[in-house]
């Protein structure tokens, strides 16, 4: 953060061949740097300039200059924004200029960084921008762009100010204790108040646990016997043919992986060995395997012919996925009349029909999101965290929160409980970035791409 002042550069866009090339400069400089690559120089104020631009008498490019005055810019700073003409030659050209006119390269992340230090966003609005670029699925992007707008952020406002005011009262109770009156400080109406914050916190909480694994990835196994369907129903739903297929049992000897975004949920899908006995060594240790992933997996996928429904390794892989989040999937569901269907709808609960092979796997995709997507994640109007860390932060605040509430409950010393109310409030003040440690907050933006 010792380089705060200087200008910075890098490109916005990817430096390849196309069209176009957008490149930032942001800092105290910006209006003087670019105004030594230009004859008709461009005046420090909010504009749009078509110029050409020149290393020395040489002419470099046309180009279009996008001017912000500090602070009404993204960063806060004196922005100029270049839309050069794109290709590697190029705006690689025009990104050296600018560092020799007295700019240097960007960090990762640097231009959302001098944003959040000089108070244009939050902390929450930051991880919004970076929850945004790398959003997998449609409910990752909704919680993207709520977050980057600060849309639900008031929540966490709202919180610090119900917290400050339950310790605010706390610490008239404490500095005047012959005041035993004083409104709300009663034991029931700080139970009650505090019984209410921590519930609020335990939803978000709750909401954001469960949005973290629809975004990040369902560990999903597809298991069964052989020759069930298995690497074709992977294939259906990666679109692709990335599992080998025959009618030869035991063609899947290894673990097969893939990733499928659904609109609200990512999988992390494994196509496994298909269980039966066997003498041959390799096929064996992808059996030991498959049954390793089942333990592994949130979701399973039991692929089965109707036909062999109760065989002996069918009762084997039902036992071993009694206690999981599971889905039976009967496959072939053309060689299944309607009499079957009607038989299996009445012993199975929690089941769909495939033809992978006829890529019919809608009722199976529909099941899954049925799942895993509820009200909660897919309604527009609460704060909901995506990032590890934040998670982390809230999981410190409901802890600090229960523990101030029991021992308000078991008649401790007021003063006590208050040390764990101001560690909660702390934890809120770090989750938006109104506290930082400086480190943290430079590896916070370094995962982030260059140019933003």
């Amino acid at each position: 953060m010792s380089s705060i002042n200087q200008t910075i550069v890098a490109p916005t866009t990817n430096i390849s061949t196309q069209a176009i090339s957008l490149i930032r400069i942001s800092g105290d400089e910006s209006f003087n740097i670019i105004n030594n690559l230009l004859k008709l120089k461009i005046k420090k104020e909010k504009n749009v300039w078509v110029r050409k631009l020149f290393d020395g008498e040489e002419l470099v490019d046309e180009v279009v200059i996008t001017s912000f005055v500090s602070p009404a810019s993204f960063t806060g700073e004196n922005v100029v924004e270049i839309a050069c003409h794109g290709g590697i030659l190029n705006t690689q050209r025009i990104i050296n200029l600018i560092i020799k006119n007295g700019a240097r390269m960007a960090n990762k992340g640097e231009f959302s960084q001098r944003a959040f230090l000089n108070n244009k966003i939050d902390l929450i609005q930051a991880e919004g921008i970076n929850d945004l670029i790398f959003a997998k699925n449609e409910l990752a992007l909704k919680i993207g762009v709520n977050n980057m707008t600060g849309a639900h952020n008031q929540s966490i406002t709202n919180l610090k100010a119900n917290l400050l005011d339950i310790i605010s009262r706390i610490q008239v109770s404490i500095d005047y204790p012959d005041y035993d009156d004083v409104e709300g400080s009663s034991v029931e109406d700080l139970t009650h108040a505090l019984e209410l914050i921590t519930d609020e916190v335990s939803a978000l909480l709750k909401r954001s646990k469960m949005a973290v694994k629809n975004t990040n990835g369902i560990k999903t196994a597809i298991v069964g016997k052989t020759n069930v369907g298995k690497s074709s129903l992977l294939n259906a739903l990666l679109n692709e043919d990335k599992a080998i297929v025959t009618d030869i049992h035991g063609t899947t000897r290894d673990i097969v992986t893939g990733e499928i975004n659904l609109e609200n949920i990512s999988l992390n899908l494994i196509d496994t060995a298909g269980i039966r006995n066997t003498q041959d060594i390799v096929e064996g240790l992808g059996i030991e395997k498959s049954f390793k992933m089942i333990d592994e997996a949130e979701l399973v996928l039991f692929v089965v012919d109707y036909k062999s429904i109760n065989d002996k390794e069918n009762k084997l892989i039902f036992e071993k996925i009694k206690n999981k989040k599971y889905i039976v999937v009967f496959n072939k569901s053309e060689f299944i009349n309607d009499m079957e269907k009607k038989e299996i709808a009445n012993s199975e609960k929690n089941f769909v029909f495939t033809s992978a092979i006829n890529n019919d796997i809608n009722q199976l995709i529909n099941r899954i999101e049925g799942m895993h997507v509820n009200e909660e994640l897919t309604r527009n109007d609460s704060l909901i965290l995506i990032n590890l860390e934040q998670i982390s932060l809230v999981e410190h605040v409901k802890n600090n929160l229960e523990k101030s509430l029991t021992a308000i409950i078991n008649g401790l010393p007021i003063d006590i409980v208050n040390v764990d109310l101001h560690q909660a409030w702390n934890y809120l003040n770090e989750l938006i970035g109104e506290q930082y440690d400086e480190e943290i907050i430079d590896n916070i933006f370094k995962k982030y791409c260059l140019g933003k």
